[in-house]
């Protein structure tokens, strides 16, 4: 989990970054967001290029980028085989995640009726494997298509979500992320889900439709209404399962039923998101990585200070 930058007045108050949040989420007219967003991204094509020598075509990549244009949400052919899977969940099994105490501990002792739990991000940051995912080069070509530049990993994390009665926590209530400009996610299921393990939940063709300046939940009567059933989508699948989602559409993760889900999220945007406070680290094995993609994340030059 990333720390979020102080908007409004008071100690640690960043001014521009105020500024250039709201200003995005002040624009929601549909037009103008494509004009800006396409002016930012001629920009950065121009001073960072992306090489497209080392990003080669994928074969189902035309579909991905079809799908995320038509219903915002796109299933990809799975990214990580179980062998690399088992690694993952060996390694997060020894760390401890954030409560909801924002205390530190092992899973094992999360306090009865925990909703959700994420791992801090250093640990998601030393995780194997989960670097190499976030800079998978499909996922970066189709990224760099639908965003129109080099795109740049603006937030990453893996997190737990619990069977509880309590009532639903903002991320599983229906929403929409109002990060950016434009945004698109990569989710990957590290345990199975089916109906009742929470799945990810997206509303085709939302992604299309102007948000309220002001951020708000949905409830599933008025999306149905709206848009109706069969464009409420549910995601199962099995460990491993992957896809990629236009988060400005109207998503949420179920709240499970019988079974704890455990999902990666990585999201590519054009800027950094101006709502969060990034203190990049430095990280083992970055040598091939495209430091211009993973800079809020990754510093090559300075000492880790958040040691795992």
């Amino acid at each position: 989990m990333i720390e979020y930058a102080k908007l409004t007045p008071g100690v640690g108050f960043s001014p521009v970054n105020s500024l250039l949040y709201y200003l995005q989420r002040i624009v929601q007219h549909r037009p103008m967001r494509g004009i800006v967003a396409k002016a930012i991204a001629r920009s950065i094509a121009i001073l960072h290029p992306m090489d497209i020598q080392d990003v080669a075509d994928h074969p189902h990549q035309t579909s991905v980028i079809s799908d995320l244009e038509r219903d915002g949400y796109a299933i990809l052919t799975p990214l990580v085989q179980d062998d690399a899977l088992r690694e993952i969940l060996s390694f997060l099994e020894t760390k401890e995640v954030v409560g909801p105490d924002a205390q530190r501990c092992l899973v094992s002792d999360l306090p009865i009726g925990t909703r959700t739990a994420p791992y801090p991000l250093e640990t998601v940051l030393h995780c194997p494997h989960i670097l190499a995912l976030a800079n998978h080069p499909m996922v970066l070509r189709v990224a760099a298509e639908y965003l129109g530049c080099k795109p740049t990993l603006s937030s990453i994390g893996i997190r737990w979500s619990y069977p509880t009665p309590h009532p639903a926590t903002d991320v599983q209530r229906f929403h929409r992320d109002l990060d950016d400009w434009r945004t698109v996610k990569l989710f990957i299921y590290l345990t199975d889900v089916d109906q009742e393990s929470g799945p990810h939940t997206y509303v085709a063709g939302s992604h299309r439709v102007p948000s309220p300046v002001f951020a708000r939940s949905y409830s599933q009567a008025e999306l149905i209404d709206q848009y109706g059933t069969s464009s409420l989508r549910s995601i199962l699948g099995p460990r491993g399962t992957s896809f990629l989602a236009d988060v400005y559409g109207i998503h949420c993760g179920m709240v499970p039923v019988n079974r704890p889900r455990l999902i990666l999220q990585i999201q590519y945007s054009l800027l950094p998101i101006y709502a969060f406070r990034y203190v990049p680290m430095t990280v083992p094995q970055t040598n091939h990585t495209d430091m211009y993609i993973n800079r809020l994340m990754i510093d090559p030059k300075g000492r880790d200070r958040h040691g795992v």
